[in-house]
């Protein structure tokens, strides 16, 4: 009698800890799928905001060769503002979740 008690006790005990631990693996998967989506999207713009200061360094070097702004300078002026806004929106963003 004693033994079929403690094997229901122990099967009911370890029943729950496998619950436990699904649950808690599931959540940490779930939250681990989120900071990945996070970090790609930081990465991202990460490699724009370089682009961007890239193409406001040539257009800088160019008008400075040739003594005066261009074109290029007022393109690369919006591509630099447009990645930092991003950027900027993206930070705070992540800041407010935190």
């Amino acid at each position: 009698m004693v033994a079929i008690i403690i094997s229901i006790i122990s099967s009911i005990i370890s029943g729950m800890v496998l619950f436990f631990l699904q649950r808690f693996f599931k959540t940490k998967a779930k939250r681990d799928e989120e900071s990945d989506k996070a970090k790609a999207k930081e990465n991202y713009l990460i490699l724009k905001s370089i682009d961007a200061v890239g193409k406001l360094t040539y257009a800088n070097a160019v008008a400075i060769k040739d003594g005066k702004t261009n074109g290029e300078m007022h393109e690369a002026m919006e591509c630099y503002n447009e990645a930092r806004q991003e950027m900027y929106d993206y930070l705070l963003e992540q800041n407010s979740k935190n």
